[in-house]
């Protein structure tokens, strides 16, 4: 330095600078931003209640089928449901990563609504994933590397196992309150790829998966909206 002086224009011009400069730490979205188009509607503790209620045995369920398949003891236990903007939740994930965008077709007629459509979203972590896949081939007796790459179309197609049953238990768990039919519509390894409205309001569900000395997770994202034309039949 050779103890120049700057000039206060000069100051104020790189202050400006800065202040228009963001740490990449901060987020790409204001979360709690609301448009008119999609409001934040907080979901009552009854109906946050019910959904716990009705995930819980969901899981218990699932883990007997999952067991089943893969012949090994598995538990899966839910841990959280969470109320937020989609694009919070997809933000959450890494890449690469087993994404599904689930269609589903409303086939019961609730207050004149009859065959409607909303998308949701099942995600299962490589971490969990790639371990299951092993045991379905008769494999992943021994402990191995977490493999942190994308599944081949193999894999995916090892992975639809899971899926439809993950379904068919969602299905079950639901019926009472509405019948509904599940597609998976897209499947990616990059979160990214898959298109919904970033300030949609969603429910997330979280649940952990244990596998001998594997841990990961399986999360369901449902729009607030479809949440609440089921329970609140609104």
């Amino acid at each position: 330095m050779d103890g120049e002086i700057l000039s206060v224009d000069e100051v104020e011009r790189l202050l400006s600078m800065i202040s228009w400069d963001k740490p990449p730490s901060q987020p790409r979205f204001n979360f709690t931003v609301e448009d008119e188009e999609h409001p934040f509607v907080q979901l009552d503790k009854t109906v946050m209640r019910t959904l716990q209620t009705m995930h819980d045995r969901f899981a218990r369920r699932f883990t007997a089928q999952i067991s089943k398949m893969l012949q090994s003891v598995v538990d899966i236990r839910m841990t959280t449901v969470q109320q937020m903007y989609y694009n919070e939740f997809v933000f959450g994930f890494d890449s690469p990563s087993c994404f599904n965008l689930i269609e589903v077709e409303l086939l019961t007629i609730i207050k004149d609504l009859s065959y409607g459509k909303a998308n949701i979203i099942l995600d299962i972590s490589p971490v969990i994933a790639h371990p299951m896949i092993e045991r379905i081939l008769g494999g992943g007796r021994e402990p191995t590397m977490t493999a942190r790459r994308p599944l081949t179309n193999i894999e995916w197609k090892l992975t639809q196992r899971i899926i439809d049953e993950f379904l068919y238990e969602l299905h079950v768990t639901w019926k009472d309150v509405a019948n509904m039919k599940y597609t998976v519509a897209q499947q990616e390894s990059n979160p990214q790829m898959i298109f919904i409205k970033h300030n949609e309001p969603v429910v997330v569900l979280c649940f952990e998966v244990m596998l001998t000395d594997r841990s990961g997770s399986m999360t369901l994202c449902v729009p607030v909206d479809l949440v609440r034309t089921l329970i609140e039949g609104e």
